[in-house]
């Protein structure tokens, strides 16, 4: 290995290590967390001046003296990573809570609000994207049923469109088919994100 290579896989360690803390410290102020960024990389900075750059061994040392970011940050006030164990139920909650009797939903909506996982717009996003996409995924159900059943092609042809319109306001039956896609994509989309930032945050920290 070169020591431009090694110089990269050291330099490579310190952005992880920032990045990990950073994510650590995201619920922390803004102001005091940039201020214990700036700190910890002047602390870094400070102690690679008497090593080799490319040593990264040496770099490995250096952060494990420097300190794990979620102890930095739980010193900084932050909730541990494991008061984030039952996130893992908040997204199932959400798609399936409504099913039952709405006691599933509102047990979801508690942890997401609760939890230091996810951003406040995540948290908003998660609690009226999908009870509006179900709104619209049942409504699109019954616009479809009724198109469906309202022109069914067992009528005359002459007698067809007063079929169809014989049974109230109906949505043509391709406008109520986009309505239930949206409907079930609205419903399932705000869930799996937050999944998806679960996972993409515990892999920050193994």
């Amino acid at each position: 290995m070169t020591s431009r290579q090694s110089a990269g896989e050291a330099d490579k360690l310190v952005r992880r290590y920032l990045a990990q803390l950073d994510a650590a410290l995201r619920d922390v102020d803004a102001s005091r967390r940039e201020e214990i960024l700036a700190e910890v990389h002047e602390h870094i900075d400070e102690g690679r001046t008497g090593l080799d750059p490319g040593d990264a061994a040496s770099v490995r040392t250096l952060l494990d003296k420097v300190g794990g970011p979620a102890a930095i940050a739980a010193e900084a006030g932050a909730p541990s990573p494991g008061s984030r164990r039952w996130d893992a139920w908040a997204p199932w909650l959400i798609i399936f809570g409504p099913l039952a009797s709405g006691l599933g939903w509102i047990a979801g909506m508690l942890i997401l609000w609760t939890s230091p996982t996810w951003s406040r717009r995540d948290q908003l996003i998660a609690t009226f994207v999908p009870p509006a996409g179900l709104v619209a995924l049942f409504f699109g159900l019954v616009a479809v049923l009724r198109a469906a059943a309202g022109c069914s092609g067992h009528l005359p042809a002459l007698h067809a469109s007063a079929g169809c319109t014989a049974k109230g306001i109906t949505l043509p039956l391709g406008v109520a088919i986009l309505l239930v896609v949206v409907g079930l994509a609205a419903h399932l989309l705000p869930p799996i994100h937050l999944m998806r930032t679960r996972r993409q945050q515990r892999s920050t920290f193994a």
